[in-house]
């Protein structure tokens, strides 16, 4: 899932109009045709600044579930973060204000070519880039480095996602056990390394949202 193209778009008062002017960009360049936009909720959503840049027609049809086309050959669709499965999303997803947490759903969609996302708030939208090291839209730097973690650190999570189950995750007791049992080697060979990089590494590595999650529980249990 690191492979999937990623876009931040930074809090601002052009915010709407820079993110969904990149989304055509993105669609054109990689030849994308179906768009998700993810918003909180699907009630009320007409009265948000993304309904407002959008336009009444536009968001009358997309609440009544019908795509829409923003551009040609390019269809959008509206899905609310409450409902939506997130398991199989083709084309292109926007997480329009919706939480960190939310867009673990789009994050952990199978098929997903590019997303690009509108945080609500400064930290959500930090703490997602420092995941992905998504590429800031609008800026002509690089994408964001990711932490790197020890060299044996990570030999040691890449024998351990060899080993689990990463459709089952930790829910497996064997698969737990041997997550408790590399990061206790790790620590008793005085290696030191911070749970939240642990997750953020596992998540780049095709660990779903919720087992790198629990993949960062074991870790910070090490630590006590």
């Amino acid at each position: 899932m690191a492979s999937v193209a990623r876009y931040v778009v930074e809090r601002s008062p052009d915010q709407v109009r820079l993110a969904f002017k990149s989304v055509l960009e993105i669609c054109k360049e990689r030849n994308i045709s179906s768009v998700t936009l993810v918003v909180p909720q699907k009630g009320g959503f007409d009265r948000t600044i993304v309904a407002e840049f959008l336009g009444p027609n536009v968001v009358k049809a997309l609440v009544k579930g019908q795509p829409v086309l923003v551009a040609q050959g390019v269809q959008m669709k509206l899905e609310s973060a409450q409902t939506s499965r997130g398991s199989w999303s083709d084309g292109l997803l926007i997480g329009g204000h919706i939480s960190d947490k939310d867009m673990n759903k789009l994050d952990d969609a199978i098929g997903a070519q590019a997303i690009v996302y509108l945080p609500w708030n400064d930290t959500d939208g930090k703490n997602w880039r420092a995941t992905w090291g998504a590429q800031i839209v609008g800026a002509t730097t690089a994408p964001a480095p990711t932490v790197s973690l020890p060299e044996p650190v990570e030999e040691a999570l890449q024998s351990l996602t060899q080993a689990v189950n990463l459709g089952t995750g930790l829910n497996h007791p064997s698969d737990k056990k041997h997550a408790e049992r590399t990061i206790a080697q790790l620590r008793q060979e005085g290696h030191s390394f911070d749970p939240v990089e642990v997750r953020r590494w596992a998540q780049r590595n095709g660990w779903s949202s919720s087992a790198a999650a629990d993949l960062e529980k074991v870790a910070r249990k090490a630590f006590r």
